[in-house]
């Protein structure tokens, strides 16, 4: 027997109290934004009056009764009494509050109701703001509510997930939101044939996601906490389950035969039942005919801001290419409310550009009558288009809050319609309908040690419609000597400078010794050390002066001229100058797509943001794209580039296809005229020749 000094023996014969076990966090089901390219922070803004931004949310089945965290803050400017913020669940509103916190941020919770499902689910976040002090498009900027991704989702208990395989896809995009990569352990590297697929399979329930994957050796500690890995495990037999593992996470345990391949099928087969939103499909604008806003599923747009933006993206056929001076022709049908500001604007923009700036500071109507507005067909590209309307109405007067119940200020009616004009099947060399037929069979890497940066790439694409005949390869800023660079000016040093950040191509400038002010009774106020301070025209010669003057007026035209020869973005060396990014896109080869990645850039970010730019009309083109911190892309296309005829040319079509090939190279339609004049120069000298000698016989 122990005795144990100082304590009683009715104490000693007591049992020692349980331990308790420490808390437990809970797992965050996150929302997935639904953007046209990729989230650049962890916090999403939704700004303007009326605005709204949508999201995914994968539910297992045991998270149907949850509730739904939303950690949020809005600006100063928004006054709450008049504003609201209304979440919805596949089209159910499921709760609604008055945007009140301001400062740090809060959280605002509300069940999921009867709206949910297993699988995937859409989340919808529409804000009301008003602003408290100003009114007018200026103010509806300082609107806005921040949602923190990183704390928002529905919250669960681990344990209370099952093993079953939604719980997985729930475990996934847990683990893929937590910013730590979804491990794949195997005693051995498996093949990258095996690789490739698995990334497929575990990517199909998600799409145009990116799932960032790793490769870790068995029996290893995750530095931090883990919600969901795959194991490859060497068995007797062929199976795959789903199970716990000793910290909590969902283990997809895949077993094989030893010296035989895993059977991913089973995989496959295990998480095919799990329901995911469709991925976006663009509307069909068929060339020739009229097509309305109703047609294309838009119903009359109405607004009350006081800036208002709404897009409306549709698709016209991979082989339809129009590039000279043929009209595409807008017909709308608007009105506008009585007494707007002076100054208000309603703008019609084609893939970005004005083609109409229509006043709504005159002449009210509640339905103006009809107007045409044509423009240049050649504003409109293959595949994903985008038109959009823009209203700016200032306020009146704009220092004071916007009159409460104002009502509509301006309508689009669905009537109003879009006029494409057919032209014959041709397609321009473009990485926009490359990226469409990309497949994950075709993602390569660009050397056996980086297969692991391919992999989400190889999560995030689907099978292509085409047959997936375009290959990628993923590369880093140390492969970019094995990529073929026929484009001229385009070199390693180039491409390696617009990825790198600034801070690491620092140069030291040589020291310019101070000028003595006294020195120089010209010398400006202010001139800094080193500074020029005589006048060019005065300590300069006049056959410079005159050089210099020549040039500055000079250029503008020669610089046009260029473009004329030359049509496209211009000098490569001069587009990359103005341009910084953390991941680029090049074709350098027909059929051939480069992904090349910056020092900084996170592999499954720029794999989402290329899965989803496959849908969108602001998404890379040309051969050059360039991807910035923020997500957007930049995008070159090449000078002289021909376009390529895929029918046989006729009389209803030669017309087009002189058109498009003058336009590409309008060198060889100068050259096709002169030579036409040369030739009828000369047959009408033959012909003066020739009647002179006979006049003379």
């Amino acid at each position: 027997m122990i005795v144990i000094e100082g304590l009683t023996p009715e104490e000693q014969a007591q049992p020692a109290p349980a331990a308790t076990p420490e808390p437990v966090a809970p797992w965050l089901l996150p929302l997935r934004p639904v953007l046209e390219t990729v989230q650049p922070g962890r916090v999403l803004r939704i700004q303007g009056q009326q605005a709204q931004a949508e999201f995914r949310l994968f539910l297992p089945q045991e998270a149907l009764g949850g509730t739904l965290t939303l950690a949020q803050r809005s600006s100063i400017d928004v006054l709450p009494e008049a504003s609201r913020i209304v979440v919805r669940l596949n089209g159910a509103e499921i709760g609604s509050f008055e945007p009140r916190q301001f400062g740090a941020l809060g959280a605002v919770e509300m069940p999921l109701g009867t709206a949910a499902r297993a699988g995937d689910n859409l989340v919808t976040i529409e804000a009301q703001h008003r602003h408290r002090i100003y009114c007018g498009a200026d103010a509806e900027f300082n609107l806005w509510t921040d949602i923190d991704l990183s704390q928002s989702g529905l919250a669960m208990a681990g344990p209370a997930l099952g093993t079953g395989s939604n719980a997985f896809i729930g475990a996934l995009t847990a683990q893929a939101a937590s910013g730590r990569p979804i491990e794949i352990r195997a005693a051995e590297t498996p093949d990258a044939d095996i690789l490739r697929e698995l990334a497929q399979v575990l990517g199909r329930p998600l799409p145009d996601e990116a799932l960032p994957i790793a490769l870790a050796r068995p029996w290893t500690t995750s530095a931090g906490r883990s919600f969901a890995r795959v194991t490859l495990l060497g068995s007797d037999t062929d199976r795959a389950t789903i199970r716990r593992g000793g910290d909590g996470a969902l283990v997809l345990v895949i077993e094989h035969q030893a010296g035989a391949a895993p059977r991913l099928a089973l995989v496959e087969e295990l998480l095919q039942d799990d329901a995911a939103l469709p991925p976006p499909v663009l509307p069909q604008v068929p060339p020739g005919q009229t097509t309305t806003l109703a047609a294309l599923g838009v119903p009359t747009i109405v607004t009350e801001e006081r800036y208002f933006y709404r897009k409306l993206d549709f698709r016209l056929p991979d082989d339809w290419l129009l590039l000279a001076s043929q009209k595409a022709r807008i017909g709308i049908d608007y009105g506008f409310a009585e007494g707007l500001a002076e100054g208000a604007l309603l703008l019609v923009k084609v893939n970005g550009t004005t083609v109409r700036m229509l006043p709504l500071d005159r002449e009210a109507a509640p339905q103006k009558p009809r107007l045409e507005i044509p423009f240049p067909a050649r504003l409109l590209r293959p595949g994903a288009n985008r038109l959009a309307f823009e209203a700016i109405i200032p306020g009146n007067p704009p220092d004071e809050p916007c009159p409460a119940g104002q009502g509509e200020l301006l309508a689009v009616l669905d009537t109003t319609d879009l006029t494409v004009p057919p032209s014959p099947r041709m397609r321009m060399a473009d990485m926009a309908q490359d990226l469409a037929q990309v497949s994950p069979e075709a993602v390569q890497p660009a050397t056996p040690e980086g297969l692991a940066r391919a992999l989400p790439f190889m999560s995030a694409f689907r099978d292509a419609a085409g047959g997936g005949q375009v290959r990628m390869t993923v590369a880093g800023i140390h492969d970019l000597g094995r990529m073929p660079l026929a484009e001229e000016g385009l070199t390693p040093r180039l491409l390696a400078m617009a990825l790198l950040p600034s801070s690491a191509m620092r140069l030291d400038l040589p020291e310019v010794p101070a000028a003595d002010a006294g020195a120089d009774p010209l010398s400006p106020l202010g001139a800094a050390p080193g500074e020029r301070t005589m006048p060019a025209l005065v300590e300069s010669n006049w056959l410079d002066r005159a050089r210099a003057f020549t040039l500055a007026t000079l250029e503008p035209a020669l610089d046009g001229m260029r473009r004329l020869a030359r049509p496209g973005d211009g000098e490569l060396t001069e587009w990359f100058a103005a341009r910084k990014g953390i991941a680029m896109l090049l074709s350098p080869e027909p059929g051939h797509l480069w992904v090349v990645l910056g020092p900084g850039a996170e592999p499954a970010k720029v794999a989402t943001a290329l899965a989803v730019a496959v849908h969108s009309p602001v998404g890379p083109r040309g051969q050059v794209s360039l991807l910035a911190e923020d997500g957007s892309w930049s995008s070159w296309s090449a000078p002289g580039l021909m376009p390529q005829l895929e029918e046989p040319v006729s009389l209803s079509n030669v017309r087009s296809v002189v058109g498009n090939v003058a336009s590409a190279r309008p060198p060889l339609l100068l050259g096709g005229m002169l030579g036409l004049a040369w030739i009828s120069a000369a047959i009408a000298v033959a012909f003066v020749l020739r009647t002179r000698a006979r006049s003379r016989s």
